[in-house]
Order: C-alpha cells, then structure tokens, then sequence
C-alpha cells in the first residue's frame, strides 16, 4: 500500500515578479507588477506520495567551494592566465540527485580546465605588456531554487582572452531533484505549443517595453526561433526565468537580458510538479530566490485560507534608501543602503520561514538581515555585519556566507552558519577561511624579521620569506603557510592603538605594512 500525504491549496499566482541577472555593464531587468485575484477556479489539488514505511530523503544540501589555479610562462615566470571556478558537494534528498549533481560538478571542472590550458598556451604566445595577467576565466554558481522537486543553478561565465573586452553570460542548469536528470523545458509542459505562443507574447512584450529600440531590429525574429536554436533558462521562486546573453538580441553595451515569466502566468501551460509548494501549502520546505519590489504571495501556516503578501525592496530616489519590508499589514524599514543584494526565503522542514537578504552601504560594505515569517508578521532576528550572500550557498540546513575583512590583505573569506532556535546565525567554526589565499597578489613577502608562532612555540620567519594568509579568526589571530617550505603557523596582531585609529594592524607594536613589501588592497 502507499500512504498518500495530500498537499492541497489555493494556487494562488505563485510568486508573480522578474528575477533580474546581474550584468557587468547595467543592472537589466524586466519587471511588472501584477496582481491575482483568488478564485474557486485557481484551486487545484496536488500531491507527494511517499511508500509506506519509506524514509523521506529531506531536502538536497548544496554547497559551492572556490577554487583558484594560475598559470605562468615555464622560462621567465611571467604571470599568463588566472582561474577561478566552483565545485559542487551535494548531500541528503535524493542519493540519485546528489550522484548525477556531482558528475555534473566534475565534468564541468575538466571543461574548465582545459580551457584554462588553452588559454595558458595561447597566452604564452602573446608578448608580455603588463605585469598583471594577461588572460582570466571566471565561473560562479548560485542556487535559484531547491526543494522537493527542482534544483535550479545559474552559472555565471567570464573570460578574457585577447581583444577589445572579455566576454560573459550566463546559464541554467535544471535538475530533477529525485532522479537527477538534467530538465529540459519541455518536462515542465503540458500544452508545449500553447506555451511557446503565450511566451512569444509576453517575451516581446516586456523586452520592448524595457529597452525599445536598444534592441536589434531583428530581436523579434530572434525569439521566435529560439525554440530551434536552442534557449537558455531556470526556475527560481517567481517563475521560469529566460537568459539572453551579450550581442544575442542587443549589442554588448546592453548587456544580458533576463526575463522571468511567473509561474502565475503560465499555469495552463504547466506541469503541477513543477509549481514550487511553498506557493500551494506551508509544508512546501526549500530554498527560494525571491524578485525585488514585487509581491509574493506565501503560505505561512496551517490555518491560512488566503497567502501573506510578502515585498522587499529600498524606498528612495535613484536606489539609495532604507529597505522596506512588508509582510500583509506588517512592515519595517531598516537604515539607508547604496543597494540590495542577494534575498532568498528559506523554508525549513520543521515549518518555519525566513527570509535572508544582504545589502551594501557603498563599496561591498555588506550586512546581511535574518528575519523570521510567523503569524503574518515580521520579525527581525539577526544582522551581521560584513557578511554577503554574494559567493555563498544558502540552504534550508545550512549557510555558507562570504565575508568581508582586512587581515593582512586578506578581502575575501567564507564561514558555515546554521539558524539556531532564536533565528540567530551560529557560525560553525572558529576561523574564517580565507579563499584565493594562492593568488599570486596575494603572496605576502617579508622584508623583516616577523614575529609568528609555529608548532606552539614563538619565533620569527626570516626576511625575504614568502607566505600566504589561510585563515583568521578576525579577533587577532591569523593562520599562514610558508609556500617554499609548506610549514604552517600563527601570526598575533592587535587592531589599531586606541581610539584614533581601529584600523591599522600593529604586529609586536610594528605596523603591518613595515614587515611586507606590499600588501595588497583588501577594501
């Protein structure tokens, strides 16, 4: 026999809105706000069965690690090419999701690698004629949507190798999250022909409204033939969301084009598996990438018949104010920021739901917010400052956040959080890891004797001792390799001598910068 666990609701527009990418040259995106009435005519029932006496796999953890790799000329040691990309580890849900994300994972890092040899030979063959490196490739990952039935990457590509300016895109990656294939648009469909009619429709129509005649001429005739030459897409809590890359249907100043269609709108068209839970029932646990200044309509307990409204977004002229969140009648405003960031709502398997957003005060100055979705109101439950989204991973168990830091010309570094039961982010370690800490800017070279202590004992490195920073634990304490040699120690410093400079890290009451030869900008 199977136990059936109904999960049935008011479909209710699911999370109308567009999810905008990032762009190099401008912030591009499509938005319009819309608003959905609910009728007995939306409600519609759909269920997960799960065998009797089957254990639920849970929700699939994804986590996104750094790596970075260099390139230099074998005869004069000239710097050719840097590299910097991500690997995937994937744990819990389904193990046939995790196995097949992890060959994905893998094969990806061969591709990467082998345009990276391209491109160290190419390089090679160039004269040299900056003391920089003369060819980058760069690969990031961020998760759009992880739950129950999807998991939807976006992987974000830019390299340079040769010419006037580099190039850059992005693209979708959508996977089952019980088998693992790899989803093809036309999985999600029920009516394929009506959709590509409706989505004709409304792609030209929003890309006109947006840009006009910053397009192509011919853009048009770009999307009714993408369904032959191939498109790019993803799903994230607000809809299925298309990707045009730079020159695809505009020229390279206009940048990459992203334009979600919500879910709401193209329910007809729509397979139900597909439609995020959260958006049908409460118990819908996952991970959502949520749009900026739209409405979502959310499932928050049990008892509600109607959705809370939810909407985030910075109040002020030219994008600089303080953040406004609304939850139905509630609503609070944090200080003024330069922008917001990153903002997912995470929706654990014990029923509760927050939502989690970074934003910048200016040049990367970053907070990130935790606030708590219960009852119909918001409740702030953590800030911390210098930490970003940007870089991470969320997940419903578990964040791996990015901070910002200035230890020694160290920048960037990450530490894994867990949300303990007052909503607060408990940092799962002591030390923050200090990522790229092999770039070849990142080298430190010592011009004096340093003061460190190494297997327990203090003592000092000699000048002209080649080191790399690996880890901080932010309060006065750094960990280091000596590359030549790969000996490991400690490094103890004090931040700023009083009340007229918090800044300068004095090291046995040297300042830092008078035992290096440089140290690089960490701000």
């Amino acid at each position: 026999m199977k136990k059936k666990r109904v999960l049935a609701a008011l479909l209710m527009g699911c999370m109308l809105a567009l999810c905008g990418c990032q762009s190099t040259d401008r912030g591009v995106v499509v938005k319009e706000q819309e608003t959905v009435e609910a009728t007995e005519e939306t409600q519609e029932e759909t269920s997960v069965e799960i065998e009797e006496g089957e254990e639920d796999p849970g929700i699939l953890q994804i986590t996104f690690y750094p790596e970075v790799e260099d390139d230099y000329d074998p005869g004069s040691g000239q710097w050719l090419l840097h590299t910097e990309y991500q690997r995937i580890e994937a744990k819990g849900g389904s193990e046939k999701a995790v196995q097949a994300i992890g060959q994905w994972s893998q094969k990806r890092v061969e591709e990467i690698k082998n345009a990276r040899a391209q491109g160290a030979i190419a390089a090679l063959g160039e004269e040299q004629t900056t003391d920089y490196y003369r060819y980058s490739i760069y690969e990031s990952l961020r998760a759009a949507r992880i739950d129950r039935r999807v998991v939807s990457l976006v992987e974000q590509n830019s390299e340079y190798t040769g010419g006037a300016h580099g190039n850059y895109g992005s693209s979708g990656v959508n996977f089952d999250a019980e088998t693992g294939e790899l989803l093809t648009l036309s999985d999600l469909l029920t009516d394929e022909e009506g959709f590509r009619e409706r989505a004709e429709e409304e792609l030209i129509r929003k890309l006109t409204a947006a840009y006009s005649d910053e397009l192509f001429p011919d853009y048009e005739d770009t999307i009714l033939k993408m369904w032959e030459s191939g498109f790019n897409w993803y799903l994230d809590g607000a809809g299925i969301t298309f990707i045009f890359q730079p020159y695809e249907i505009g020229p390279y100043a206009l940048g990459e084009v992203c334009v979600t269609l919500p879910y709401q709108e193209m329910e007809a068209y729509l397979e139900p598996s597909c439609l995020p839970e959260r958006c049908l029932t409460p118990s819908g646990a996952g991970i959502f990438a949520i749009p900026i200044d739209e409405e979502i309509p959310l499932f928050l307990a049990a008892a509600d018949s109607q959705p809370h409204m939810l909407e985030l977004g910075i109040v002020g002229e030219e994008g600089y104010g303080p953040i406004r969140l609304k939850l139905g009648d509630s609503s609070v405003e944090t200080e003024p920021f330069e922008r917001l960031g990153n903002a997912f709502l995470v929706c654990r398997t014990d029923g509760r739901s927050f939502l989690i957003f970074d934003a910048d005060y200016a040049s990367d100055d970053f907070v990130t917010f935790v606030y708590e979705l219960t009852d119909g109101i918001l409740k702030e439950c953590d800030r911390q400052n210098g930490l970003s989204i940007q870089g991470g991973t969320i997940n419903t168990e578990a964040l791996r956040l990015q901070m910002h830091l200035d230890v020694l010309g160290t920048y960037s570094s990450f530490m894994d959080y867990t949300i303990d039961e007052n909503g607060n982010l408990k940092a799962s370690a002591d030390w923050f890891e200090i990522s790229g800490n092999s770039n070849a800017w990142q080298e430190l070279l010592t011009v004096r004797e340093l003061p460190v202590w190494m297997e327990g004992e203090e003592t000092s490195l000699p000048a002209g001792s080649h080191i790399c920073i690996t880890a901080t634990d932010n309060q006065g304490i750094v960990r280091f390799t000596v590359i030549d040699t790969e000996e490991s120690g400690e490094i103890h410093f004090v931040r700023g001598d009083g009340a007229e400079d918090t800044w300068t890290i004095f090291i046995d009451g040297v300042p830092d910068q008078e035992y290096f030869e440089m140290l690089p900008y960490a701000g």
